[in-house]
């Protein structure tokens, strides 16, 4: 006789709620399940992107900032990272929204699946870069065009610098 081995789920411990004992199954609902299912789905099909994927996705998206790009400092991200910077904040300067709004759509299309070390590059060499202490209404009507994940992300940047100088 072949033994199979078989393999199960572990069996969560059963929950006491108000003196009855109740398989934690019974507190997990179809809605639930199906939101979880979801999360799970999209976390899956997300694949990281990093500073290779950052300059193909430059490359297609914004040529005329991908020239700008110079020799020594393409493969280093925070200054590749930094050249889409500068061009957004000429952007800015010119009040040219239109080009803002590009740039500011394919970073954040890249901010949402980047890996580590292109995330922190965007977040200390784009946000942080073009946004920290200035105060003119150019910026200020860029930055009402920043996703609400990279306006979250500047305002705990901002918070945290402001805890460090007080």
């Amino acid at each position: 006789m072949i033994n199979l081995i078989t393999q199960t789920l572990p069996r969560p411990e059963p929950i006491v709620v108000d003196g009855a004992v109740h398989p934690a199954e019974h507190f997990l609902d179809f809605k639930t399940f199906l939101s979880l299912r979801r999360m799970v789905g999209h976390q899956q099909k997300k694949s990281l992107i990093g500073r290779a994927d950052f300059v193909k996705q430059l490359t297609l998206y914004l040529p005329d900032v991908a020239a700008r790009i110079e020799d020594s400092d393409f493969g280093i991200v925070h200054l590749e990272v930094g050249t889409l910077r500068l061009a957004t904040y000429e952007a800015v300067i010119r009040n040219d929204f239109a080009t803002v709004r590009r740039h500011l759509f394919v970073i954040d299309e890249v901010f949402s699946r980047a890996d580590k070390e292109l995330y922190d590059a965007i977040r200390i060499s784009y946000l942080e870069a073009l946004f920290f202490g200035v105060t003119s209404a150019g910026h200020f009507e860029a930055r009402c065009l920043l996703s609400q994940q990279m306006e979250n992300v500047l305002k705990q940047s901002e918070l945290r610098w402001s805890n460090v100088c007080n």
